[in-house]
């Protein structure tokens, strides 16, 4: 039994015991809709939703899903930049398919099973190094039509090195314990379709995600948090839970993991204020999208215009800096 699943218990007075709660949690979290194929017209947890449809036009509006949220919110979001490569913008760039997408999921996968990973995933033949040539480019497009993600050969290392590395860590493994490939989609007060795919559905009110970075110490993890927004993901996630199913997340854990020998780890829960913010960034970017929709205007940056001023910190490094002297004349 999972270390973190609570025990089940029975009240013959009819009184909802602490166990009961814990069943009735469970049972909206494993409330799930099997996508027929067809376009999104109501919220809920979808199963069978492959991943390229979920970041395309896969709702019967406008949707947009985390990565989107971020590349937006305020204060250092660009609504420019995300209609540049969104899927609604008929003139949108084109986007190369990047080996790190892909590199966190097939660890998390092969946790979950050798068999279920060839299953999902393709390794790059031998003959071709790169994705540079039109054959490479043909047989990738074809493996992705296929429903399998595709790797490198050299990174099939990486991905075995840092799934033993955790195999045999009960926390790391308990906390990656749930439904996975799952989306969960609900429609916002503003209108617009909001989607999230976390690595899990949990079985009970902690959600964790699993990340790869060069650097797991504490200032590598605490660095990814901010400039990837993962504060606002697991915000995402939780908002997405507690709309669906009615049930509060508690706790939410990253789990970073370095792809280099030897695949040194941290985990590392997040504190409920830093995800509160994450909930308001959110907020905000999902009312800018909306608008931004409805007007058909995409703005630069936020501070575009604004005067740029000094820091305190950099005000009291020249200050307290006794070779600068107090006047400028």
């Amino acid at each position: 039994m999972n270390s973190r699943t609570p025990t089940i218990e029975t009240d013959i007075d009819g009184v909802v015991t602490a166990g009961q709660a814990a069943l009735n949690v469970m049972g909206n979290l494993r409330r799930d809709i099997r996508w027929d194929g067809g376009k999104i017209t109501k919220s809920g947890i979808y199963s069978g939703l492959p991943i390229e449809v979920y970041h395309s036009d896969c709702c019967d509006g406008p949707s947009i899903s985390s990565s989107g949220l971020r590349e937006i919110a305020p204060p250092d979001g660009c609504p420019l930049k995300y209609w540049d490569n969104s899927y609604l913008n008929p003139d949108r760039a084109d986007k190369e398919p990047k080996d790190h997408f892909s590199l966190g999921h097939a660890v998390h996968t092969l946790l979950l099973g050798e068999s279920g990973f060839w299953e999902k995933f393709a390794i790059l033949p031998d003959e071709f190094p790169d994705f540079k040539t039109k054959a490479a480019r043909e047989w990738r497009d074809e493996t992705v039509k296929a429903g399998k993600m595709v790797l490198r050969r050299d990174a099939v290392e990486q991905i075995e090195g840092m799934a033993n590395r955790v195999a045999n860590d009960r926390t790391f493994r308990d906390h990656l314990d749930g439904r996975v490939e799952r989306s969960i989609i609900y429609r916002d007060r503003t209108g617009v379709w909001v989607k999230a795919r976390p690595d899990c559905i949990p079985t009970d009110t902690v959600v964790a995600d699993l990340k790869t970075t060069a650097d797991a110490s504490e200032r590598g993890c605490l660095t990814a948090i901010k400039k990837y927004g993962y504060h606002m993901q697991m915000g995402l996630i939780s908002s997405a839970l507690e709309e669906i199913t009615k049930v509060r997340v508690t706790d939410h854990v990253l789990l970073f993991i370095e792809p280099k020998r030897p695949y040194a780890y941290n985990i590392k829960p997040l504190d409920n204020q830093y995800v509160w913010l994450g909930q308001r960034q959110n907020r905000a970017a999902l009312n800018i999208f909306a608008e931004c929709m409805q007007r058909g205007e995409w703005p630069t940056y936020y501070g575009s215009g604004l005067t740029a001023s000094p820091s305190d910190f950099l005000e009291k490094q020249i200050d307290n800096e006794p070779s600068i002297p107090a006047e400028a004349a």
